[in-house]
């Protein structure tokens, strides 16, 4: 018998409606998701303070000005990360029970995306609320402000739908220790901030949250005009539109969402 019934739209969406009740209560209700979620934010703002030029902007250090930006970067996604790696593969048998009895698999991983997006907001933008008071960045009016609170927040939610989709091809939390290890290598190696990249090296940076999220604040910034005499401070991405970077965060964030429900319904295609 197929798993999977056409079913109405009506049915998924009260699927959905259901389950982000469910997630919500379940964070609300026991203190041991709850504190990890709202002490994350404080305590990246706290390293970001002992470690950034509150004046790196305003005298142009491009070192540090750079830091800066990495630190956002990492620590959102960092937080992204986190949340939601553990989702799926920790409820296994739940999920398994709940789509034999006519669970809609594409409204479980919305409902997950849907609570780890509101989740990212609420960080992402008490992060930024913080860093802006820390260090002085030089946004010109309130579009660019927004435009730097949406490339933390889709940096955050991007690397988050990473995790949900780990979430989904393992069956247990302790196996996702190595490729989580490996996204957080990856953004912190490839976000194209305080590392120079060449060669082919080069290339994985279009494929990193991270590097999409600086060359929001790059580019807004104008970190590669203050030194152009100085290629080595050249960063090729800070020279991207800041809302094709922020389109291309936004599909990163689509596609691993697709690649979740989509792995999901080829594990429970069929039931025997």
């Amino acid at each position: 018998m197929k798993r999977f019934k056409r079913r109405s739209a009506r049915m998924n969406i009260l699927h959905f409606h259901v389950l982000i009740r469910r997630y919500f209560r379940q964070i609300f209700t026991n203190p041991g998701v709850l504190l990890p979620l709202v002490l994350q934010a404080p305590v990246m703002l706290l390293i970001f303070a002992v470690v950034c030029r509150s004046d790196a902007f305003a005298v142009r250090d491009v070192t540090g000005a750079n830091l800066a930006i990495f630190m956002l970067m990492i620590m959102c996604a960092l937080m992204g990360l986190l949340n939601s790696y553990r989702e799926i593969c920790k409820e296994r048998e739940i999920l398994s029970r709940e789509v034999f009895g006519g669970l809609d698999v594409t409204a479980y991983v919305f409902s997950k995306f849907f609570v780890l997006f509101v989740i990212g907001a609420a960080q992402s933008l008490l992060l930024y609320a913080g860093a802006l008071l820390l260090v002085d960045f030089p946004f010109a009016n309130v579009g660019e402000y927004a435009l730097g609170w949406l490339a933390l927040l889709l940096t955050n939610v991007s690397t988050a739908a990473i995790g949900l989709l780990i979430s989904a091809l393992l069956k247990k939390s302790e196996s996702a220790i190595l490729p989580v290890l490996l996204v957080i290598i990856m953004q912190v190696v490839f976000a194209d901030c305080l590392i120079s990249l060449d060669g082919a090296a080069a290339w994985l940076r279009y494929v990193t949250p991270a590097a999409w999220g600086a060359a929001v604040f790059g580019r807004l910034c104008g970190i590669n005009g203050w030194y152009p005499e100085i290629e080595w401070y050249h960063r090729d991405l800070y020279e991207a539109n800041p809302l094709l970077s922020v389109l291309v965060l936004a599909a990163f964030a689509a596609v691993f969402v697709w690649l979740t429900a989509w792995r999901l319904r080829r594990a429970y295609r069929q039931k025997d």
